[in-house]
């Protein structure tokens, strides 16, 4: 009895050994030898955090090879608005966050924005400051000579790669203009049908969302067939961004002279992709997936910005970043209030 006791305990005390054996060697077959591979995957489908882990290894690659305008053809397939400021976004986001920390990741960051023309004062302080080291006294016996020392490296100055003013500008390359092909009289294929479309996506002026500190959401209508508006529909956004699950009816009252907002959604400082779901609340229907609703200013593009009144120009847009006051490139202008106005029509009665 008492050998079958030292065994079971002796059985029982390798146990925590063979599982953590267990886990190290899944992981080391999860990310060594077997690593996840993303097939038929765009970039511009990723969700936010992937896309910001894309930024940072694209601004790995620049800060090897220094091709700006690789790392510019790289960043056109995230397909947002202005990719340049998504970088110049990031940059001042790590920059706030890691100050008085060498972060490679930062360093890359501002470099590669600084390359697209986007860089600020504050990102340029960050590569220019050196990291805090410790003093070197040469000994007082040393001679002129010998405190030359080749084991002696001086704390690194600001390169010119940083320098704004010298830093050339990538060249963004012409995109193809596609080829007719001959004349055929094969009919274009049409496309399968939904249960609902996107019938209007339209971001709200400056002056109709209540000034730059004003609304900051996505009014919703759901319609039917005939143009009435539809009560009951449970309208989401994609997996990737997974935070909205809202039904028409939750609200019911006039938007402007636009029509009747039947659901919100509130968009604080976050962007979206919506659709209709499930008509009624448990039925799964199929739908068109809106365009990106975004308070960002990096996601709603210069064009936009300018016609709805938050900017007059493109360089009152990019504005004063040699002043220390950022502009659209750092999320600046209105960032995190803007609103949005989105109806979806039934294409059949239900």
């Amino acid at each position: 009895m008492r050998k079958l006791h030292r065994k079971f305990l002796i059985l029982m005390a390798g146990v925590p050994v063979g599982c953590l054996a267990g886990l190290l060697l899944g992981l080391f077959i999860g990310w060594q030898l077997l690593p996840v591979e993303y097939v038929n995957t765009e970039i511009s489908d990723l969700g936010p955090s992937d896309k910001e882990d894309y930024v940072l290894m694209v601004a790995a690659e620049y800060s090897v090879d220094g091709d700006a305008n690789k790392a510019l053809a790289r960043l056109d397939e995230l397909a947002v608005a202005n990719p340049d400021q998504f970088v110049a976004y990031l940059a001042e986001k790590y920059v706030q966050e890691r100050r008085g920390h060498n972060d490679p990741d930062t360093v890359n960051l501002v470099r590669l924005a600084d390359a697209l023309g986007v860089s600020s004062p504050m990102m340029l302080e960050y590569v220019a400051t050196p990291t805090p080291t410790a003093t070197f006294t040469p000994p007082p016996t040393h001679t002129p000579t010998s405190t030359a020392t080749a084991t002696y490296t001086p704390v690194p100055t600001p390169t010119p790669e940083v320098t704004p003013t010298e830093t050339p500008q990538p060249t963004r390359p012409p995109r193809p203009t596609p080829t007719p092909g001959p004349p055929t009289d094969t009919p274009t294929p049409t496309p399968p049908p939904v249960d609902f479309v996107v019938k209007e996506a339209r971001m709200l002026s400056i002056s109709e969302n209540g000034g730059c500190r004003g609304r900051h959401e996505v009014s919703i209508s759901v319609l039917d067939v005939n143009g009435q508006p539809l009560l009951g529909a449970v309208v989401t956004d994609l997996p990737e961004f997974g935070n909205f699950r809202v039904v028409t009816g939750q609200k019911n009252e006039p938007f402007f002279d636009w029509g009747v907002k039947l659901a919100e959604i509130d968009l604080y400082k976050s962007s979206t992709r919506l659709l209709v779901a499930e008509y009624p609340e448990g039925r799964p229907v199929t739908s068109e997936v809106s365009p990106i609703l975004s308070t960002n200013d990096w996601e709603i593009g210069i064009p936009l910005l300018i016609e709805k009144g938050y900017c007059s120009s493109e360089e009152q847009c990019r504005r004063d970043w040699n002043s220390g006051v950022p502009g659209v490139g750092a999320n600046a202008l209105c960032w995190g209030h803007y609103s949005w106005w989105l109806v979806f029509q039934a294409t059949h009665p239900f």
